[in-house]
């Protein structure tokens, strides 16, 4: 996705990074004009929260103060650093916060104060089209644009005049150990809310703990034949419910496609430390040193949810539906 200039524009970004209830929020400082820009995070890449509003590559500004840039400008506008999401780009917010039962609100927090519409240039008058919509420009083919819908929450690539001008946001690459507080030297994770430490590796493009999580959320027997000592080896078993709320901000209990994407090279996976552990089944428990089983966000009707169980011995992985009161591990995955 990111071609060579790209990734010469990343090696001179300027980021700052603030933190936000024990998140790191990264944000983007333009010093053409000084501007700072709140990062969205998504995927790899971090969006303006704001419509680009540097105004000497703008051909029009509105009444609210937002520039709109037609396509011969697109390439200039957004800051060394940074640039103009493609169609690959929108494709993976889309996926990521416009689809789902929260895609509304995910898209009209993203729109935020934009201005609606775009402008047409026609003879000596300047016409705001669309009102009941919000463009963006896309990188690629001229006069490239994306039509948001937030009353529904629906998106449209559009094609628009060359003498039409739109908003711009841009993006730049998320350093999501930084976000994270995690060194990439040690690659380890410090839970604030207990101080408990947990190695963290890259799979499937994401973070995850490479650790079982060991936060009490509820009682204290969550663990492993109720001997605190295997809490300590392998972590604490959570009912679903209790799963869905364990993980710390800024993680969260993956789903079916995420733990897709982990197992899917088994040779690289660590099988001893994947199968052990068993789960709690009412007052009995599973095969302890042999098997772990693990949640995954992905509900399957009532009272049953997705379980992965990992075995070690004959390194195979089932998914299966269980009851959502047995007591499974939990691995966080990075927002």
């Amino acid at each position: 996705m990111l071609d060579e200039v790209w990734h010469r524009l990343c090696a001179v970004a300027i980021l700052t990074v603030s933190v936000v209830s024990h998140n790191y929020a990264a944000e983007f400082k333009d010093y053409r004009d000084g501007r700072v820009y709140r990062g969205i995070p998504s995927g790899s890449l971090n969006w303006f929260k704001q419509s680009l509003k540097y105004s000497k590559t703008s051909h029009f500004t509105d009444e609210n103060g937002i520039p709109f840039y037609r396509s011969e400008s697109w390439q200039a506008s957004c800051p060394e650093g940074s640039q103009i999401p493609d169609e690959t780009d929108w494709d993976e917010l889309i996926e990521d916060k416009f689809s789902g039962s929260d895609k509304m609100q995910n898209m009209s927090d993203f729109v935020g104060n934009s201005s609606r519409g775009f402008y047409k240039f026609e003879e000596d008058e300047v016409v705001n089209a669309r009102k009941g919509f919000v463009y963006f420009a896309v990188r690629g083919p001229a006069n490239h644009a994306i039509r948001l819908e937030t009353k529904r929450g629906t998106t449209k690539y559009v094609d628009i005049e060359e003498a039409d001008a739109v908003q711009i946001r841009c993006v730049f690459p998320r350093d999501q150990f930084a976000e994270k507080n995690i060194s990439p030297k040690d690659m380890i994770f410090t839970d604030k809310r207990d101080n408990k430490k947990y190695k963290v590796g890259v799979r499937g493009g994401k973070i995850w703990m490479m650790k079982n999580l060991a936060f009490s959320v509820t009682s204290a027997k969550q663990c492993y034949v109720e001997d605190k000592s295997f809490c300590e080896k392998f972590g604490r078993y959570y009912t679903y419910e209790d799963a869905l709320k364990a993980c710390p901000p800024g993680w969260h209990l993956p789903d079916d496609g995420e733990w897709r994407d982990f197992q899917k090279d088994r040779a690289t996976l660590d099988w001893d430390n994947l199968g052990q552990g068993g789960c709690q089944d009412w007052d009995n428990f599973c095969d302890g040193f042999n098997s772990g089983h693990y949640w995954s966000k992905s509900s399957v009707q009532e009272n049953t949810a997705r379980s992965w169980e990992f075995n070690r011995s004959d390194k195979d992985i089932e998914r299966t539906d269980v009851s959502v009161y047995k007591g499974l591990y939990v691995r966080c995955v990075a927002d």
